[in-house]
């Protein structure tokens, strides 16, 4: 079985769904929930849900949110290392949902990662034996992706952008990256212009050393490169829509774990897909639920 590293972020979400159309500068009712989450966590819980051999890196602040999220990573069985416990809270994501479910817009406040230096991490990783693919969120530091980078130029990177304003860090080590996931606005982001021809964008970001990337556009098809062919899927549909958190990192996890089974990227992605739609169907930002079983059946 082939080992994975994910190294990222892992928060309190405070997910706020309104019952209504939004109504700005306004109170609007609807239901406020607390669960644990963050891009790299929620990777990680996800490909151990698959049945993978993971080890998850993360910082975990000094409050009792910190204990939430490490109680139910343990209660879980997901092998976890301890970079810093951060004198800075647990990183909080605050997000406001449509009554569909769909993010309306959210703040996140992570100032703690800015603790995963390389030194840090170089601790955390010292004795561990070499990993065949590491899963890194850009809440990272650059300069600690750079330092891993060197440190295992052997592993297989795969990243998350995670937002507009973290993906640009990915710029300069885009050679360096394997296969990377982002939305429609983070690839503008990464390219530095509107990118209203998502196909011309990636056809872009490939000339400039990327070597695979997966971008999604919400409800619109995924588009996504085998070298320097340019395909296009449809997502698949949960049977109800709860809410979107977490389907992309769903979708990364579940295609993750189709190429780390030796599949095509064709057949890894309808994996991802299948992960997406599940992870729609529940509140949090990770399901319960899912398992090699659920998005193997269905395809």
């Amino acid at each position: 079985m082939k080992k994975i590293l994910v190294i990222g972020a892992s928060s309190m979400d405070v997910v706020a769904q309104s019952s209504d159309a939004i109504k700005y500068g306004d109170s609007n009712p609807g239901k406020v929930a607390l669960t644990p989450g963050g891009v790299a966590r929620n990777i990680a819980v996800n490909l151990h849900r698959l049945g993978q051999e993971v080890t998850f890196i993360s910082v975990f602040g000094n409050d009792p949110f910190s204990h939430v999220i490490k109680n139910e990573l343990q209660m879980i069985g997901l092998k976890t290392i301890e970079v810093v416990h951060s004198t800075q809270r647990t990183p909080l994501f605050v997000s406001i949902l449509h009554p569909t479910g769909e993010l309306e817009t959210a703040v996140s406040d992570f100032v703690a990662m800015e603790e995963l230096t390389p030194e840090a991490l170089q601790n955390a990783l010292n004795g561990q034996e070499t990993f065949d693919v590491a899963v890194i969120d850009a809440n990272v530091p650059l300069e600690t992706i750079s330092s891993f980078i060197k440190q295992y130029p052997d592993t297989l990177l795969y990243m998350d952008g995670v937002s507009q304003a973290k993906v640009t860090k990915l710029v300069s080590i885009l050679s360096h990256i394997s296969l990377c996931k982002i939305n429609k606005s983070e690839l503008s982001s990464l390219l530095n212009k509107k990118s209203d021809d998502v196909i011309l964008a990636v056809k872009e970001l490939i000339s400039r050393g990327l070597k695979q990337v997966i971008v999604t556009n919400g409800a619109e098809p995924i588009t996504y490169n085998i070298g320097r062919s340019i395909y296009q899927t449809v997502v698949f549909e949960p049977e109800v829509q709860v809410s979107t958190l977490g389907c992309g990192d769903a979708l990364f996890a579940g295609t993750i774990y189709g190429l780390v089974q030796g599949k095509s990227m064709h057949e890894a992605l309808n994996l991802g897909k299948q992960a997406a739609a599940i992870t729609m169907e529940v509140s949090d930002a990770t399901n319960p639920h899912l398992s090699k079983e659920s998005i193997e059946n269905d395809i």
